[in-house]
């Protein structure tokens, strides 16, 4: 009796936290629900993973300077996204995929209590539960959490970086000195995460300090400016490393990315598909809606009801304000959408979704500041129009990550077209469940030391690292030189009667057996008796042996004369 007073006591003093923690249990629990099965393992996952899987054979040496190609470019990022898979495969032994994930799946789950600390800079705590409680369930958040890739983490560091920011000027704050090195490592490792972030950052931390001059030499001064300068350096001493030894190649990279990046397109035209691809891609944060291509209306809701409201309701309580701490969050909150907005005006015809990952909790922010001035007004129709508001926010998320899970699970029964998968190219429904069961059956059916097979050029790479983890040399059937009866495959999308083997492989090999795993099918070739120990004119020499060596500079490689001579050229 006495225990159940004393329960009853403790939830009615602290049920705001309990229903707070349950739901950012719920949203741990849709990052990591089917982690293993369900991750998107691809093109740019596998060659990532075989960057890493050699540096944990062969030792930390080869370790590259440079980290993944900004996309579309020639121009490399820095290497931190390779340094944390790396760290991850020495904690867990293991150069699998999911192990590889481990980073991204860690700061996008400590992204949920970090963002509840920035809230409580400005909003109550009330008010910053509910909103990382929001941001929690975000489908966009959590469909980005549940694979590797280098733009995953930005949230969280962009989110840590201007949390360091408010925590240095703020005066109730003592050792300030561990924020200004979490502030240098934290804007370090975002500006290497995406190519956006090393030109939208900057602009953002000077445009910053310049309304904070009067305070810097208070809170900052210049010896903390310097341990500030000094943590981004060394974090970017590989980058420093590699451009010594190349003579400044991926920088002249990055300055023609720089200048090719930008679309033909006008001015104006520009600025109009940036505030469509704005809207639309903010209404999907907030809602997990996928409209149609165009999303006019979804942008037109956004624009109306989100972002032209919050961004008001920032710049006007931003001059009303009277505690500088306050006014400071919302400077931060301000200068990020507009340096963003600004920044992606010139690439706005090649903005993606991955694009938002830096400003992820800033719908939130915004939704923040509309709830909290029409709940102010003491009315009680907005008061139901702001529960109504942030119900769609949380069910939305909820609803759309149902239907995404559903998707994935409907492709290991069959072939799918699934809709929801938007943050890469291939929308076919493939995780590494399939991959998995295909590299299974060739694993159990090859008894050689190479296996030969056919994939579209998405799944070439996986396919070859997941029969290497199995100690089998993958190998496509390009590279088979003689027609062989054994250890040819085709692993192909199923889909309808379309989906086919090319005539390139049906005129020279019988498929002999298949089986079908969901949307994937692995066909067992073999040459036809003709073809079985000739030339197949694939190739004009038989597979040569895999080298290491691929134009990458590594560590082991910064005091090496000769590979550095080899560099300058």
């Amino acid at each position: 009796m006495v225990k159940n007073i004393l329960m009853a006591e403790f939830f009615k003093k602290n049920w705001k936290i309990i229903i707070f923690a349950a739901i950012v249990a719920v949203g741990v629990f849709l990052r990591v629900w089917h982690f293993h099965d369900w991750l998107f393992f691809k093109m740019d996952q596998a060659r990532d993973a075989s960057t890493i899987q050699h540096a944990f054979l062969n030792g930390p040496g080869w370790l590259p300077l440079l980290g993944p190609k900004a996309g579309g470019t020639s121009a490399n990022l820095g290497p931190v996204f390779y340094y944390f898979q790396y760290l991850s495969t020495l904690l867990f032994h293991s150069v699998s995929p999911p192990v590889l994930a481990y980073p991204d799946l860690l700061f996008s789950i400590l992204s949920i209590p970090l963002l509840y600390f920035f809230l409580k800079k400005y909003f109550s705590r009330d008010w910053s539960l509910i909103l990382a409680g929001l941001y929690a369930v975000c489908f966009l958040g959590i469909q980005y959490s549940r694979f590797a890739w280098n733009p995953n983490s930005l949230v969280f560091f962009n989110l840590l970086y201007f949390y360091a920011l408010l925590n240095i000027f703020d005066e109730g704050v003592k050792r300030k000195l561990r924020w200004v090195i979490i502030a240098g490592l934290s804007f370090a490792i975002s500006t290497q995460l995406h190519f956006l972030s090393f030109a939208t950052l900057p602009v953002i931390t000077v445009v910053f300090f310049f309304f904070s001059r009067r305070e810097i030499k208070k809170n900052l001064g210049w010896r903390k400016m310097l341990v500030f300068l000094g943590i981004i350096l060394l974090i970017y001493l590989p980058v420093v490393a590699n451009e010594i030894i190349t003579h400044g190649k991926d920088t002249a990279a990055f300055f023609a990315a720089v200048k090719s990046k930008p679309s033909h397109h006008s001015l104006r035209e520009n600025v109009i598909r940036n505030v469509q691809y704005w809207g639309q891609y903010w209404f999907l944060i907030a809602t997990s809606w996928i409209g149609k291509e165009s999303g006019f209306v979804s942008s037109v809701v956004a624009w109306v009801f989100l972002m032209l409201p919050g961004m008001f309701l920032a710049i006007k309580y931003y001059r009303e304000e009277k505690n500088n701490l306050r006014k400071k969050f919302l400077l931060i909150t301000v200068l990020w959408f507009s340096a963003y907005f600004l920044i992606y005006i010139p690439i706005a015809y090649q903005i993606r979704p991955r694009f938002f990952l830096p400003m992820l909790a800033l719908p939130f922010v915004f939704a923040g500041y509309i709830a909290k001035y029409l709940w102010e007004r003491n009315n009680k129709f907005l008061k139901a129009a702001v529960a109504v508001f942030l119900a769609i926010i949380f069910f939305g998320n909820l609803a759309g990550t149902y239907l995404w899970f559903k998707e994935i699970k409907d492709a290991q029964k069959k072939g799918t077209y699934p809709n929801r998968t938007i943050i890469l190219k291939a929308r076919d429904g493939i995780v590494l469940w399939h991959l998995e069961n295909a590299e299974n059956y060739i694993r159990e059916d090859c008894q050689e030391n190479t296996a030969y097979y056919y994939a579209t050029n998405e799944y070439k790479r996986p396919v070859e690292y997941l029969l290497g983890l199995q100690g089998i040399r993958g190998a496509t059937i390009d590279n088979l030189y003689l027609g062989q009866k054994n250890c040819v495959y085709g692993v192909l999308l199923t889909r309808s009667a379309k989906t086919k083997l090319p005539a390139s492989i049906t005129d020279k090999f019988d498929n002999v057996d298949s089986k079908k795993f969901g949307a994937i099918t692995v066909y067992k070739l073999s040459a036809k008796d003709e073809f079985v120990g000739q030339p197949l004119g694939y190739t004009k020499k038989p597979l040569p042996e895999q080298s290491l060596e691929s134009g990458r500079i590594f560590w082991k490689d910064f005091f090496n004369t000769d590979k550095k001579q080899k560099a300058k050229k």
